[in-house]
């Protein structure tokens, strides 16, 4: 009881209307059972039971594991690479061993700029990415370096790309 004598509000309890068991209480209008917008609700929702079963998921991934194990190892060798790449940039140029993990995310970056990005959008997304880690204080000059290392590694080891350069796949009389 208040100090007013009303009873104190009950909160975060079910209205006595709902509280039979069954039955879900009715918030707003709910449409009527023979309502167009009730039966494709009800679609839907058989639909998604349909597909989301696990014999039907563990098919999927079955026949996708594959080729889901390929991209991984190709994405492994790859950042192994790029990170051995990059080690042997910065061991040249007497970078402690502390401090070499943040030019191998810089490396890192610059191959999945490499590897997602549109040709016609590199080297903006390039200088935005040296631009961060030189504002991080690491050298300038090295990660230019180390962009142009990682870049003629990936081009050299020929790794797929999501987007080929400009020009690719055309005859040379079209270029």
């Amino acid at each position: 009881m208040k100090k007013d004598g009303r009873p104190k509000a009950k909160t975060g309890t079910v209205p006595p209307s709902a509280r039979t068991r069954g039955t879900v209480p009715v918030f707003g209008s709910c449409p009527a059972p023979d309502d167009p917008v009730a039966e494709r609700i009800r679609r839907t929702v058989a639909r998604y039971d349909a597909k989301s079963t696990p014999e039907r998921t563990t098919a999927l991934l079955a026949a996708k594991a594959e080729g889901m194990r390929e991209k991984y190892r190709v994405q492994a060798v790859m950042q192994g690479l790029v990170d051995h790449q990059v080690g042997e940039i910065t061991d040249g140029a007497g970078i402690p061993v502390m401090t070499r993990i943040w030019y191998k995310s810089f490396g890192r970056e610059v191959a999945r700029i490499w590897r997602t990005m549109p040709s016609s959008c590199l080297e903006l997304e390039y200088d935005v990415v040296r631009y961060k880690w030189t504002a991080r204080g690491l050298d300038p000059i090295l990660l230019v370096r180390v962009k142009v290392a990682v870049i003629e590694l990936l081009e050299a080891c020929h790794f797929p790309r999501k987007y080929e350069p400009l020009g690719a796949g055309k005859p040379a009389s079209d270029q």
